[in-house]
Parts: C-alpha cells; sequence; structure tokens
C-alpha cells in the first residue's frame, strides 16, 4: 500500500531509548544515589517508572508526561529513603536521556530513503520536552520529519486521537494544504507500542505499522496491527520498495 504521509513514535521506534535510558540511570545512580545498591536503585525505578507511564493516556485517572518527569523521583526517593531533591534529579536524567539517544541501526538511512521517495514524514511522541528536544536538534530529525509533536507539549497524549490530529493539521499547514486532502487510508502510523501507537492509530482510524524485535510473537488477532516489522530500517522494502532499497 501507498502510504502519502508517514508518522512514527520516536523513541524505541527510531532512537534507541533503551539504551540510552540504561547510561542515564547509571549516571543518576552514580550522582544521587550512590548509597542505596544499583539492582535495588534499578528495580525500585523501573516498577514507579512504569506504573506512572501506564497512566498517561488513559481513561482514567490519567497522567501527562510531565506529571511523571517528577513524580517518578518523588516517589522513588520516598520508596528508598532519600533525601536528594525530585526536581534536580528529573532535570538531570532528562539531559543525560537526550545526551546518549542515538538512532536505532540502519533506521536513519530509513528515513533519509523514505523522504527523498516523497512520502511526508512526521513524529508523534509522548516522551518529555526537554530530552525530546535535545534529540530532535542532535540527530537533526528537522531535515526529514514535517511535523514534530509532544505530548508534554501540547497536553494530549497518545492514544488519544486529538494529538493525530495535530500532527495532520501541522503538516497539511507546512504544505499550504487543506486537511481533507489527507486521506487517513493514505496515513501509516509506525510505533513500538501497541496500546500508545496501536491504539492511537484505530482511534484516529489509519492503519498501524507495528515495532518490534519480536514480532512474531504478536497474536495475528490484535486488531490494531495493520504491518510487523522487526525494525524501520525494514520499512521502505515492506511497502514497495525491496528490489529498490536492496540496492542502497
Amino acid at each position: 500500500m501507498s502510504y502519502q504521509v508517514i508518522l512514527f513514535d520516536l523513541d524505541d521506534t527510531l532512537v534507541d531509548f533503551s539504551a540510552a535510558e540504561v547510561v542515564s540511570l547509571r549516571k543518576i545512580h552514580d550522582k544521587f544515589y550512590q548509597s542505596v545498591i544499583y539492582s535495588i536503585f534499578e528495580q525500585a525505578f523501573k516498577e514507579i517508572n512504569h506504573n506512572l507511564w501506564s497512566r498517561v493516556g488513559a481513561k482514567e485517572n490519567s497522567l501527562l508526561p510531565k506529571d511523571v518527569r517528577f513524580l517518578r523521583f518523588k516517589q522513588l526517593n520516598e520508596q528508598l529513603e532519600c533525601s536528594t531533591s525530585a526536581h534536580e534529579v528529573a532535570d538531570a536524567y532528562e539531559d543525560y536521556l537526550g545526551e546518549h539517544s542515538e538512532w536505532i541501526p540502519n533506521v536513519k538511512e530509513a528515513i533519509q530513503f523514505l523522504h527523498k521517495k516523497g512520502h511526508i514524514l512526521g513524529i508523534i511522541t509522548n516522551g518529555l520536552s526537554d530530552s525530546q528536544a535535545t534529540k530532535r536538534q542532535r540527530l537533526g530529525l528537522s531535515n526529514w520529519f514535517d511535523c514534530f509533536i509532544v505530548s508534554d507539549e501540547v497536553g494530549i497524549a497518545k492514544p488519544n486521537k486529538e494529538i493525530f490530529a495535530l500532527a495532520i493539521e501541522e503538516i497539511a499547514s507546512k504544505h499550504n494544504k487543506p486537511v481533507h486532502e489527507f486521506n487517513k487510508n493514505s496515513i501509516l502510523m509506525v510505533g513500538d507500542s501497541i496500546i500508545s501507537d496501536g491504539h492511537g492509530a484505530m482511534n484516529f482510524g489509519i492503519n498501524y505499522c507495528h515495532v518490534h524485535a519480536n514480532s512474531s510473537v504478536i497474536t495475528q488477532s490484535e486488531a490494531t496491527i495493520t504491518h510487523h516489522i522487526n525494525s524501520v530500517a525494514q520499512l521502505p522494502a515492506y511497502i514497495g520498495y525491496e528490489a529498490e532499497y536492496e540496492l542502497i
């Protein structure tokens, strides 16, 4: 299928957030939590972080990413009985995440190819403003992406359909076209989260491509999934450029 617009999640879809998280956690542990055994610190952080992020975009008891930014360290400090400033830790952690995020292997080349072929590309992320802005600048994302929607800035998070509408409105404005010229059948959302990206795409009425290293284990009955790929590096070949892209 030919897609006029391809929207992407950012973390663990285009950039290797997981690797950046490993480095960033080590750094804030060394700076703020040296009195706590690292394994205990890491487990506590990941449990708290997961629980808070699961509420982002939820219908009930919902949080915005900006709420998670501070709350996770407030709760962590309470659990570990640490007196360090949660705001200071939150600022440092976001700085580290932005500084240490890099492209997932071969994904940049795929994005450059799709842009060159005339596809309109955009990013919708539930990430936090500071670290996402750093990634945008460091990785030169504005060279290929016509919109960069950060839920932290617009006050709406995936999977709410409104954030997808904002992305298309921004793209339409940049291309001096009315929104209705962008048919939803020609728009694809690409991301690693079935909940945020997949359900968001379904809510907005567009197709969804699930990115997961073990995508073969995802049930084919998952209603939100139109396509499976193991990496965005495979996307050009998957949507019709197989012969052409293999030559690059």
